[in-house]
């Protein structure tokens, strides 16, 4: 994924003293994406696939030698990106400081799995919270050469590209819904 999008938009919140993270954009383009393909927001439960009224997305935060724990961003669908940034900091800050409330690591959805954080350009995440169909991978965010289409002609441009990686449990989702899901998360980003 290109963010070349996100990192002019967050320049430009920064510059009217609205601090994003790149972690904000990535949860607000992944529940826009749910539209596309709603049982991505969905589980495996005993005897069927229960696709979640709500989109409550975890994201994955390391606590250093203390190991990871999920913070959920609850109803996220509903939330403007400015509201997602701040409760991505509130809990981050909170899970840090080991402040966290049972029910704000619980009832998750769907889950962000930022591994780019400490170096890491590509991963699949295995899901493995409360049956969730799918998992999203972010890896590191560098600038990469790419060739693209300007005025008719290929041109080799520097961009801050991503890898994104969707792992899917095959009972609740096909490669269908997980191309449609990943293919409008990507525009989101890079619109």
């Amino acid at each position: 994924a290109d963010f070349s999008a996100v990192s002019a938009h967050k320049a430009g919140m920064a510059a009217r003293g609205v601090k994003l993270s790149y972690t904000a954009y990535i949860v607000k383009a992944a529940a826009e994406a749910m539209a596309v393909a709603p049982a991505i927001n969905g589980r495996w439960e005993k005897d069927r696939i229960a696709v979640s009224p709500t989109i409550d997305i975890g994201v994955g935060t390391a606590l250093g030698e203390k190991g990871l724990v999920v913070p959920v961003v609850k109803d996220a669908g509903k939330l403007s990106l400015e509201q997602i940034g701040a409760r991505l900091d509130d809990l981050t800050r909170r899970a840090r400081d080991g402040q966290l409330e049972r029910s704000e690591v619980s009832g998750g959805s769907f889950t962000i799995s930022n591994h780019g954080v400490s170096g890491s350009l590509l991963a699949a995440p295995i899901i493995l919270h409360q049956g969730q169909a799918a998992i999203l991978g972010i890896g590191k965010l560098e600038k990469r050469v790419i060739v693209r289409e300007s005025a008719g002609q290929d041109a080799i441009l520097v961009r801050p590209l991503a890898y994104v990686t969707l792992t899917i449990d095959h009972r609740v989702v096909d490669g269908h819904q997980t191309n449609a899901w990943l293919t409008r998360f990507v525009e989101i980003l890079e619109r």
